[in-house]
């Protein structure tokens, strides 16, 4: 039905650790943009240090190369927001969904509507 894949990431900032995060995500969203198969990479943060990144990959070898470029990342990431939901979106392989064990992510498949 769609031919991409994707997941949200949400997570709390911790106390003190907003700008530590602003840092660390400039930084990896400058990397990613460098990805050619990211097709969205996008952060959004609420008043009170909610956060949400909306990630979509042309394919899964784009997935697999983002995870992998995001591990260079994690360690500091981790250290400034605490992860507390994630949802897979599409049709992701077994390994791929592996690879996000740890978080326990909700896995969603297509059902209906179109993508652009």
């Amino acid at each position: 039905m769609f031919s991409n894949i994707g997941w949200i990431v949400e997570a709390k900032l911790k106390t003190g650790k907003r700008e530590e995060f602003e840092t660390v995500m400039q930084e990896i969203v400058a990397a990613t943009m460098k990805e050619q198969g990211t097709l969205n990479y996008q952060y959004y943060i609420s008043d009170a240090g909610d956060v949400m990144v909306f990630e979509r990959f042309a394919d899964i070898e784009s997935a697999h190369l983002h995870v992998s470029n995001w591990d260079n990342f994690a360690e500091r990431w981790v250290a400034a927001a605490e992860p507390t939901r994630m949802v897979h979106l599409g049709d992701l392989p077994e390994d791929l969904r592996v690879r996000h064990a740890a978080l326990a992510p909700l896995w969603l498949k297509p059902f209906g509507g179109f993508a652009r």
